[in-house]
């Protein structure tokens, strides 16, 4: 696919989007993970064979050039209001949803209120179920303060995947950090993203979202994740004929990063038999 188009939807919060083949009558929306934005779609939607899909990746409210919200409200009760007015307000109803990690998480709360406005949906390598260790951990993250960087030079040498895993090209980490550096009004560096946004937890009941889904649901995992364990995405896959599994040979958590080609492989696969209705 050729560049995508960089917009802004009005309203508030004000929300940042990349957009592809803005002429398809079919529509794909990306959600990235927690620190993530748009552009770490990227490689994934260059991936996708075909030009008859119009696909949008949303900046999140918090995360890349979309605005951060104050009092923080990043639950993701408050990313699924987002999504239902940013399809609306896009014209992309009847889309396919697909969200990674944070992303997944959001798109599931999306469902349980507003699933009349999408055709199918795609969580990718989420977390179904906690343990003490994980929720120790997004306790921690929450108390982490904002980080500075004297230029842009040591705030691109300190950046890192969380979890930092999998074999990602440098040059493709590098471009991802390029579009994940902002320039402070200070003249220092930081991430695009408020660590507010860290609330500490997942905020959502997992098993009961994906037991209550109602339209066709994709979950795709990562075959080395330590996020969405082999059980727990089996588990998941029980709990409701809606859904479907599908893991990624050779990866880890950042699939859209590590796996592009595998994962828009899913996708494609996966919006063409839930578009073959549609018109």
């Amino acid at each position: 696919m050729s560049g995508p188009a960089s917009r802004l939807l009005s309203g508030s919060p004000r929300l940042h989007y990349l957009e592809w083949n803005p002429t398809a009558a079919r529509a794909l929306i990306l959600l990235h993970g927690n620190c993530a934005n748009a552009w770490w779609w990227k490689p994934t939607v260059q991936a996708l064979t075909g030009h008859e899909i119009r696909v949008l990746a949303l900046d999140l409210r918090g995360h890349g050039d979309s605005e951060w919200v104050k009092p923080p409200r990043y639950s993701p009760a408050d990313y699924a209001d987002d999504l239902a007015r940013f399809i609306t307000a896009t014209g992309s109803q009847g889309a396919i949803v697909a969200g990674h990690s944070m992303g997944g998480i959001a798109v599931l709360e999306f469902l349980s209120r507003y699933d009349a406005l999408v055709r199918a949906a795609v969580a990718i390598d989420i977390a179904v179920t906690s343990t003490p260790t994980r929720n120790r951990y997004l306790r921690r993250l929450k108390a982490i303060p904002t980080i500075y960087y004297p230029d842009l030079a040591t705030a691109k040498a300190r950046f890192r995947l969380m979890p930092n895993e999998g074999v990602i090209a440098p040059a493709l980490l590098e471009e991802i950090a390029e579009h994940s550096i902002q320039l402070t009004t200070n003249g220092s560096y930081t991430m695009k993203f408020d660590r507010q946004s860290f609330f500490g937890s997942d905020g959502v009941d997992v098993i009961s979202a994906i037991a209550h889904v109602r339209v066709p649901l994709l979950l795709v995992r990562a075959e080395h994740s330590r996020i969405m364990t082999a059980s727990a995405a089996e588990l998941a896959r029980g709990l409701n004929p809606k859904v479907e599994l599908v893991t990624v040979a050779n990866s880890h958590h950042h699939l859209p990063l590590e796996a592009p080609r595998a994962l828009a492989r899913e996708l494609e696969r996966f919006a063409a038999a839930h578009f073959v209705n549609s018109h």
